[in-house]
């Protein structure tokens, strides 16, 4: 007999399941209304107060507006300035290698280093201090390697997201519940029905978490790499604009980093909701 149906009563249970389904319905539908209005009223308030401070309370060369950030934006998009498309097609390109060379190679080692214990005993500790050392230290490094192209920028992309794929996937193998898994040997099942079984489903929730945090820690390794040595890309937009003193431009350029970061998490997080819909079935 279960807990639920000898200790609680029916009427309780029931209303218990009711209620769980209302706030897993009310998390899939996302955020009330009144909360989205909430958030539309404090980002106009904060643009509202961004433009009457230009020239104010502070020079138009250190904040410009939202008006001149605009016109500049709409200025780079028609054309009137040219290169802002080219530098988001190479800036979205070296991303998007770099982010996948790092999701790949973190989920490979970390799953080789989840089973294999002695190699996790020998390179854990070498593993750790390279990834203690702070990025853009090793950043000129990689120019040197792989010079002032898209190379450069995708190695150290791939190497911020490397470490954060590694660790995640490297705890979720850790905490795999092993009496299942003995459980599963002892009726006959073979290491691709574990794997399938067991060590897929365990690992998803902290690989997917790290694959939509790694999109944020992939652009930081693009830009990083883009300040120091390049020709073309978003950050060397920033760059550029921000020795000429164009604090509009600069705007723009985040803007446009922002952007590109908010379709790479809804992307990320549409392949969450199909992988993890095993959980709600």
């Amino acid at each position: 007999m279960s807990a639920s149906a000898g200790l609680v009563p029916e009427e309780d249970t029931a209303t218990v399941s009711t209620a769980a389904r209302a706030v897993e319905r009310q998390h899939r539908s996302g955020p009330a209304w009144g909360t989205w209005i909430l958030r539309v009223l404090v980002f106009v308030v904060v643009l509202g107060l961004w433009q009457l401070a230009d020239n104010r309370v502070l020079p138009d060369y250190l904040i410009s507006s939202p008006t001149q950030v605009a016109r500049t934006l709409w200025e780079y998009a028609t054309g009137v300035q040219s290169g802002l498309w080219t530098d988001i097609r190479v800036t979205g390109e070296e991303l998007l290698l770099g982010y996948a060379v790092g999701v790949v190679g973190g989920l490979a080692v970390g799953l080789l280093l989840g089973y294999w214990r002695l190699g996790a005993a020998v390179l854990g500790p070498l593993i750790g201090a390279v990834n203690g050392i702070p990025k853009i230290a090793l950043a000129p490094l990689f120019l040197i390697w792989f010079g002032i192209g898209v190379q450069s920028k995708i190695a150290i992309a791939a190497m911020t997201v490397f470490f954060v794929m590694f660790y995640n996937t490297y705890m979720g193998v850790l905490t795999m519940p092993d009496n299942l898994v003995n459980v599963l040997r002892v009726m006959g099942a073979g290491r691709s029905t574990i794997i399938r079984r067991v060590t897929l489903p365990q690992i998803s929730v902290p690989v997917l978490a790290g694959m939509k945090s790694s999109v944020s820690f992939a652009m930081i390794g693009v830009i990083v790499g883009e300040f120091i040595a390049s020709q073309n890309g978003v950050g060397y937009l920033i760059n550029t604009a921000t020795q000429n003193f164009d604090s509009a431009t600069v705007f723009a350029g985040i803007v446009v980093l922002m952007v590109m970061i908010a379709i790479g998490m809804l992307l990320v997080g549409a392949l969450e909701r199909w992988a993890l819909r095993w959980q709600r079935d």
